[in-house]
């Protein structure tokens, strides 16, 4: 399980250091509009080298299928991936672009134009970190057969989005920040541990096919902000993430569903 660690740890600092980086040259530095482009053009000069000349860590086999066959995952079509695995990975992202996206947009007028930019990094800087930090405590409770360590994380999902409700019918600076901390640990624990299932559940062949399934329902996430926003024409954000705590909830109520359901058949542990 340590690949699936190393990826969303990788991921989650990306994230975090970047966002924090381009947030403050845009807010502070000159050429605002290209410095930070400018820096991200540049430090993928040389990672494209070092990619190219990594080694390939699996032999090819003998028999090559054709295009269609090599698209199937069998592994995606097992019970406990869509029962267990899909329910909580949309909320990845789903806390993440909370935490970082949402937040911040509400607080404008709190931080002022001159601060705004920052402030976003600021928020994408305290979530990411807290869900950087979380991600060890997904390998201490992830057993084998066991969905613990995700429900830990969708029960951090449920927290975050009450607090959230808080945060946007407040709009007070320490309680926007204590719950995109919280939100951030709900991030890094269904992210990791998503990984963690995803690599119990897939076999040798389809494990690529099976993670990318994992990250595109993850990516889902992403698409909260644009529907909150249209939403929010009708009713509030308060009201918005309460809905989301209880959508959360039943996710819950799905993953228990589909852990107590499975069929016990997992592929051996390589």
């Amino acid at each position: 399980m340590s690949g699936a660690r190393r990826a969303s740890l990788s991921l989650t600092a990306g994230f975090a250091l970047g966002a924090a980086v381009a947030a403050t040259l845009a807010q502070f530095a000159p050429l605002q509009t290209v410095l930070p482009y400018l820096i991200n053009i540049l430090i993928c000069i040389p990672t494209v080298f070092l990619v190219a000349g990594a080694p390939e860590t699996r032999e090819t086999g003998r028999h090559i299928g054709s295009l269609w066959s090599d698209l199937k995952i069998p592994a995606a079509k097992q019970h406990r991936f869509w029962f267990v695995v899909a329910p909580s990975a949309p909320w990845v992202f789903g806390c993440a672009a909370s935490g970082y996206a949402i937040l911040p947009a509400l607080m404008a007028e709190v931080v002022g134009p001159d601060y705004g930019i920052a402030f976003s990094g600021l928020l994408c800087l305290v979530c990411l970190t807290f869900g950087f930090f979380i991600q060890p405590l997904g390998k201490r409770l992830d057993r084998d057969g066991s969905i613990r360590s995700l429900v830990v994380g969708m029960i951090a999902v449920v927290i975050g989005m009450l607090s959230a409700v808080f945060a946007s019918a407040t709009l007070s600076l320490p309680v926007v920040l204590i719950s995109a901390a919280i939100l951030g640990c709900g991030y890094g624990l269904v992210l990791v541990s998503g990984l963690q299932e995803v690599q119990r559940i897939a076999r040798v062949d389809d494990l690529a096919g099976l993670t990318a399934v994992f990250y595109s329902l993850t990516y889902i996430g992403f698409f909260v902000p644009m529907v909150l926003a249209v939403i929010s024409e009708v009713t509030t954000y308060p009201w918005l993430f309460l809905s989301g705590a209880v959508i959360a909830v039943v996710c819950l109520g799905i993953m228990a569903y589909g852990k107590r359901h499975e069929v016990r058949e997992l592929p051996a542990r390589r």
